[in-house]
């Protein structure tokens, strides 16, 4: 019966000569080959986004130049000139300018996407200040003042400030572009 035990134990030990090496094998392989697996999928994921981003850049620079545009089109001083004429009133002026404003942000309202909240919310201050400009000096006017008065009254105001708010934007989204590059 001792011989019996001391063959078992003989056994188990061999056994366990050849298990063990097996196992820390099976383990450092099973290591390697998990590492490899998160590495290439890391790498699909970056192939990935590098596609998308390739796919996306045009777009969004695209959007960059139209909201450039935009401001552009609405700053004060383009649109006043633009839009005043002889023999307009001041109130006429006023609703063309109001509505030109308005209908350019509406009409760029969907790049909002491609652009950060805070270019797109010194976008919308722009917006909100050029209207506030434009009724703050029509309350000035009297109730026969010219378009063209009216126009000189919005460009005097702006001359006040050494940078419009419009000027800024146009800097912030230059910096993005050039982060986003």
């Amino acid at each position: 019966m001792i011989l019996v035990e001391l063959n078992l134990i003989d056994v188990l030990v061999h056994l366990l000569y050849f298990t063990i090496p097996a196992l820390i094998v099976f383990g450092i392989t099973y290591f390697l080959m998990q590492k490899m697996m998160t590495e290439q999928q890391k790498l699909r994921i970056l192939e990935l986004k590098k596609q998308q981003n390739s796919q996306i850049t045009p777009i969004k620079l695209q959007a960059y130049e139209r909201l450039t545009l935009y401001l552009d089109r609405i700053s004060p001083e383009n649109l006043v000139l633009r839009l005043s004429k002889r023999g307009q009133s001041a109130n006429q002026l006023r609703q063309e300018l109001t509505q030109t404003v308005q209908s350019e942000y509406n009409h760029n309202i969907s790049q909002q996407i491609y652009v950060s909240d805070e270019s797109w919310k010194m976008i919308t201050a722009v917006k909100e200040q050029i209207l506030n400009t434009v009724e703050n000096c029509y309350a000035e006017c009297d109730e026969t003042e010219s378009g063209p008065g009216l126009g000189k009254k919005i460009l005097s105001t702006l001359m006040t400030e050494n940078t419009t708010l419009t000027q800024r934007a146009i800097q912030l989204l230059k910096k993005e572009i050039e982060i986003a590059l």
